[in-house]
This record gives structure tokens, C-alpha cells and sequence, in this order.
């Protein structure tokens, strides 16, 4: 606190120098001189680069003057991608009043410039990332932008970068201790951000960085969810075409397996998006066995509907006990899936055979309960996610006190013995 208001003190005295005049206020890194006379404003809405120069030699102070949104002219040459007038008002040289520092005094001008928010908080440099002005945005922060600087909604520069999916700019931010784990009024973070437009060159880094995994939104949207609602709702001129390898990222870097938005949960979001490659791979990573799917029935019936036979083995044999009524409900959808729909979803396309021979191992399963060796592998497999706080157990069966093929055996390396036959 001593240092922000030691800062604070400092900055107030520069601003005044700056400005060679004791008419104008600094609150809050805005300025106002409580007149209309806002021709520095009106020159560079105009684009007129000429009565911007003469302004400028003439009142170097104009450059702090903000209209009635707080904005200056820096604000409003950004949102325009004016870059010569935004450069021409950055350029101006701050006389020095009876100071032997003009260096430090001309920086201090510069930082005030760079760093003062309108009526919604934002600085130029959240405007130019808004605005997609890569240019202006890079320039800001090369000349010391403050970059952890949050707008009324608490979002920072990072926040709009990574929204805007300006890749070479959130990489810039984050070079220069941008905080990855910052949260907006909503709570969203940069990484719920990255996975809202699938950009996996931001996410990586911020990752890299230490971005929380985990991190949930208001509503309690996690990454990994917040990668499904967007891929679920975009259009089809935007369509999010690499959900599966969001999700991988996430899950290769070590997020909750199971954690739940109190509607969905990672393995029912990826059966409902027919990824089999995801189920498999949470089932795999040992994620919990959800008993419940969509609209409060069995999740069995959602794996047999929208994925891979193989799934549903793969369910059963980690604990899911089906019942009588859901056996049956899986053998009556087996009709709906033709001839004709298997040939169009791929050549050689076993899916029908291989439904019908899941629905056969199923009765077999309902006379033949579990082994004891089965069971056994459940209850440890839910052990260690315990341990692990519901991340991946796959790297942890190494350790295990016990000979390599009871670790192949809790691992479901022998699952392809279960696999049916192409």
C-alpha cells in the first residue's frame, strides 16, 4: 500500500509538471481541465495530422486533456489505428520546469500517457488490443506500458489480447510479466479465453507460464468446459475446428479429470461431441465413472448413441454397473443405425456389427459379474485419483510396489483383449 501511494505521489507530481499548469486534476491516471476546448481531441478524431503537429508545438500539455468519456487523444487515435498521429503525440518533448532530471520527468510524462484509463477503465493499450491495432499494441508496450493494468471489468491487456486472438501480442504481454492468472469481474482468466477461441500456440504459453488448469468462472466453467459451451454454440462460418487437441492439451498438462460445472462434466461434454478420442483418453487418465449423463439417464446410453462401441466396454469394465433397462435401450437403438448411415460414415465402417456385439457382451456381462481382479482395479484406480486430486494416475502406476504386469493390469493396458474384432 506504501508503495502505490509513493508511486501514486509521484506520478501526481510529474503530471503536474508535465502539464505546466495547476488547472488540471489527476484522478485515476485520467485527466480534465473542465473546459470544451478539446482541440488536440477533434484534430486527431479528424485525422488531421497537420493541426495535431501545430498543437502540439504549440500546447504540448493537450496531450492529457480528456473529453467527456475520459478519453485522450491517444485513447481515440488507437481505437482509429491512426499510427502517425498516435506516434506524433508519444513523440512530443516535455520542457522541464526547474528540474536537472528531463529524462526521468519526460518518462514519467510518457508512463502517464500510456497509462490513463477512460471512464471504462481502459488504457490505450486496452483499446489497441480491442481494436486488433498490432501495431499500436506493440508499440505500447515496448515503451513501457503497464500491462497488469485492469479496465472496470477487470479485464487486462492480456484478457483482450487472447480474446481478440492476437497471437504475437499476448505472446508479448506474457514475455513481459503479464499475470496469466489475472480474473475479470465474471472470473474468466487468459486461459478461459484461449480455450473460448481454440488458439493452442496461446495456450501453451500461458500454460507454460503457470496459467491455473482449473481456474472456474462465475458460473463455474472451467478451460476445458469453456473450450465445449463455445465449439457447441459457434456458427458455422466460425466453426471450432480442433476441440479434440484443446482438450488433449489440457488434459496432457494436468487438469481435473472430473471437475464438473454442475451440468456437465469432461467425459459427458465428450461423449455429447461423439469424441471418442477424449472419453477414451479421460477414461484412460482415470477420470470418474459419471452415472449419469444427459437429462438424468444412464450415461451408458449417451457412450452406445455418440461414440465408438468401444467406449461403452471401456465404461463397464472402470465400474459402470448397466442395468436390465438400459441393456435393452442400447439393443433398440441398433435399428436406427442403417446400412446406409454406416456406409456414409466411412469405408469398411464396422459400426453396426459392432454394436450389435457390444449388446451381446453386455447380457454376457449381467450373468457373468466382474472378477475379483476387476473389482480390485476399480477401487485402486479410484484411489489414486483421490491422490492425485482428480489428475492423470497414468504416470503414477511406475511406482507402485507390485510387478510390471499388475502395473499393465491397473494401467488397462490389456484392454484390447476386449476390443471386437474388425
Amino acid at each position: 500500500m506504501l508503495v502505490d501511494q509513493s508511486k501514486s505521489l509521484k506520478m501526481g507530481i510529474a503530471a503536474k509538471q508535465c502539464l505546466h499548469t495547476s488547472d488540471f486534476l489527476y484522478l485515476d491516471h485520467t485527466f480534465h481541465d473542465g473546459s470544451d476546448d478539446l482541440d488536440l481531441i477533434q484534430a486527431t478524431q479528424a485525422n488531421r495530422e497537420d493541426l495535431v503537429t501545430s498543437i502540439l508545438n504549440s500546447d504540448p500539455s493537450q496531450r492529457f486533456k480528456a473529453d467527456s468519456q475520459g478519453r485522450t487523444a491517444l485513447h481515440w487515435a488507437t481505437e482509429n489505428g491512426y499510427s502517425r498521429i498516435a506516434h506524433l503525440i508519444l513523440s512530443v518533448q516535455t520542457r522541464s520546469q526547474g528540474t536537472s532530471d528531463t529524462g526521468t520527468l519526460a518518462k514519467d510524462c510518457l508512463l502517464l500517457l500510456l497509462d490513463a484509463q477512460d471512464e471504462r477503465g481502459q488504457t490505450a493499450l486496452h483499446v489497441a488490443c480491442n481494436m486488433r491495432r498490432e501495431d499500436l499494441a506493440s508499440l505500447y508496450i515496448s515503451l513501457k506500458a503497464s500491462v497488469n493494468v485492469s479496465d472496470h471489468s477487470g479485464n487486462t491487456a492480456l484478457h483482450r489480447a487472447v480474446r481478440m486472438n492476437q497471437e504475437t501480442i499476448a505472446l508479448m504481454l506474457c514475455e513481459l510479466g503479464a499475470d496469466v492468472n489475472a480474473v475479470n469481474e465474471l472470473l474468466w482468466t487468459p486461459l478461459h479465453e484461449a480455450a473460448r477461441t481454440g488458439n493452442e500456440s496461446i495456450m501453451a504459453e500461458l500454460i507454460r507460464r503457470g496459467s491455473k488448469l482449473d481456474a472456474m468462472t462465475h458460473n463455474k466453467m472451467t478451460p476445458f468446459l469453456t473450450a465445449f459451451f463455445y465449439y457447441k454454440i459457434a456458427s458455422r462460418g466460425s466453426a471450432y475446428s480442433n476441440l479434440e487437441s484443446v482438450w488433449k492439451t489440457l488434459v496432457e498438462a494436468g487438469c481435473k479429470l472430473s471437475q464438473t460445472d454442475g451440468h456437465w462434466t469432461p467425459l459427458t461434454a465428450a461423449l455429447s461431441c461423439d469424441s471418442s478420442f477424449i472419453a477414451a483418453i479421460l477414461l484412460f487418465n482415470g477420470c470418474r465413472v459419471d452415472k449419469s449423463g444427459r437429462w438424468g439417464r444412464g450415461i451408458l446410453q449417451d457412450a452406445f448413441s455418440c461414440s465408438e462401441p468401444m467406449i461403452v466396454k471401456l465404461l463397464v469394465l472402470l465400474g459402470y454397473i448397466p442395468t436390465p433397462d438400459e441393456v435393452s435401450h442400447c439393443s433398440k437403438q441398433i435399428p436406427m443405425y442403417s446400412r446406409v448411415f454406416t456406409r456414409l460414415r466411412g469405408l469398411g465402417s464396422s459400426l453396426h456389427r459392432d454394436r450389435q456385439e457390444v449388446v451381446r457382451w453386455l447380457r454376457e456381462r449381467r450373468e457373468a459379474p466382474p472378477s475379483l481382479g476387476e473389482c480390485c482395479r476399480v477401487s485402486i484406480r479410484a484411489a489414486m485419483n483421490s491422490a492425485t486430486e482428480d489428475r492423470s494416475i497414468l504416470a503414477n502406476f511406475k511406482f507402485l510396489p507390485i510387478p510390471v504386469k499388475l502395473q499393465q493390469f491397473l494401467a488397462m493396458s490389456d484392454f484390447t483383449h476386449y476390443l471386437v474384432d474388425g
